[in-house]
């Protein structure tokens, strides 16, 4: 492959990237917040009241509907908050909130959302820490779409447990749309030192290439 060959795949790469990647990682993101629900399961029945389990079950008819009613979602997720403020049940309902918002283009509405999810989650630390992360990535690439990138980088520089490779790769291009380009490169290298995906380290390897030594 020739210089221009290669200059124009990896420009193709990247357009690639930034039409797509977001929306595949957003998808990602979520399923994973799925997992973390499940993980979390057995700790939520042992301290959930069944008026909230049942308020929960009576969010998900509604977020099953073919029609969604927004105001129905919210307002029950507003009575779980209310009334049940130490269960986690109106975390999750924001998180589907916030995917819904997403997967309608309303990116305000659904940045709004992972705010506050974000926010209640820091709050409890280190026992919720596999949804606290996730949040704080989704959160992040909202931020960065969106061009506010010290809110961003400042998020992504705190300790994560759990998803690391994604927190350095996010902060890398955090650093990049601020044209810091030493910090970016730094961190896309330890993304692609602790990744253990081959397609990520490639992802990596494709943003890696595009800054000049």
């Amino acid at each position: 492959m020739n210089e221009l060959t290669q200059n124009s795949f990896i420009q193709t790469s990247l357009d690639w990237i930034k039409e797509n990647y977001l929306k595949i990682i957003f998808v990602f993101l979520f399923l994973s917040s799925i997992f973390g629900w499940i993980f979390y399961q057995g700790y939520i029945q042992e301290k959930s009241s069944k008026e909230a389990s049942i308020l929960f079950d009576e969010f998900n008819t509604f977020l099953n509907n073919e029609n969604i009613d927004f105001d129905k979602l919210n307002s029950i997720q507003e009575k779980t908050n209310k009334n049940y403020p130490d269960q986690i049940y109106s975390i999750l309902m924001n998180l589907e909130i916030s995917e819904l918002n997403y997967n309608s283009n309303n990116l305000q509405g659904s940045m709004d959302k992972l705010r506050k999810v974000n926010l209640e989650l820091e709050k409890r630390g280190d026992e919720v820490s596999v949804l606290r992360d996730l949040s704080r990535l989704k959160y992040s690439l909202l931020l960065i779409s969106q061009n506010e990138l010290n809110e961003a980088i400042e998020l992504l520089s705190k300790d994560f447990n759990f998803f690391n490779e994604l927190k350095y790769e996010f902060l890398g291009d955090a650093q990049m749309e601020s044209s810091n380009v030493l910090e970016a490169k730094k961190n896309y290298q330890i993304a692609l030192d602790i990744s253990s995906s081959e397609i990520h380290k490639e992802l990596i390897k494709i943003k890696l290439s595009t800054i000049k030594n």
